[in-house]
């Protein structure tokens, strides 16, 4: 089992687990291993942020949207990312997720992956 695996599995079964702060490192985890669209386990783990009472609106929102990744964002999630992006009192982890999603072309591009793995680290 890889660390990116383990990681979605303690967040899944560790009850307690600080989810403000693992849910955006689960999406950024979820989005460098995106092909095409989110797997199970990927939906599994995206299901848990947005019914987490941790999680703020903000993730609930990043993780429906990546749920609903088929290749690309759908029109209507991409105008919900672009007023993400626009917002000023965004957290900068948040602004990371949503540009890797607008630019998300069956998977996420060059250097919103070098972004994405920042929020790993």
């Amino acid at each position: 089992m890889n660390l990116k695996n383990l990681s979605l599995l303690i967040v899944l079964l560790v009850p307690g687990v600080a989810f403000a702060s693992t849910a955006t490192s689960t999406m950024a985890a979820i989005l460098t291993e995106l092909n095409h669209f989110p797997t199970g386990e990927h939906k599994a783990a995206l299901a848990a942020i947005t019914k987490s009472e941790e999680s703020s609106e903000e993730e609930k929102l990043l993780a429906q949207v990546i749920t609903g990744i088929s290749h690309q964002a759908s029109a209507a999630d991409k105008v919900k990312l672009e007023k993400l992006l626009g917002d000023s009192t965004q957290a900068d982890s948040i602004k990371i997720i949503s540009k890797a999603i607008l630019n998300t072309m069956h998977k996420p591009q060059g250097e919103d992956i070098d972004a994405l793995k920042t929020l790993l680290e």
